[in-house]
């Protein structure tokens, strides 16, 4: 099921991060499985994760840097 991206912040962390920090976590490919964007709110798998570090683009795949 697919929740909120706020919601899912407020389950993992405490204080919760700053909603910038979520959409740029979002955008950069940091949150496994990727959150689906509908208009402007992010909505994520309620057991996704964080990567830590953004997950490596198309381009470095196909140069192969990743």
């Amino acid at each position: 099921m697919k929740i909120p991206l706020t919601e899912w912040a407020a389950r993992r962390y405490h204080p919760t991060p700053p909603l910038f920090t979520l959409r740029r976590w979002a955008r950069e490919g940091e949150i496994v499985p990727a959150p689906e964007i509908v208009g402007k709110a992010y909505y994520v798998d309620e057991r996704a994760e964080r990567l830590g570090v953004a997950a490596p683009t198309l381009l470095d795949r196909i140069q192969g840097r990743a």
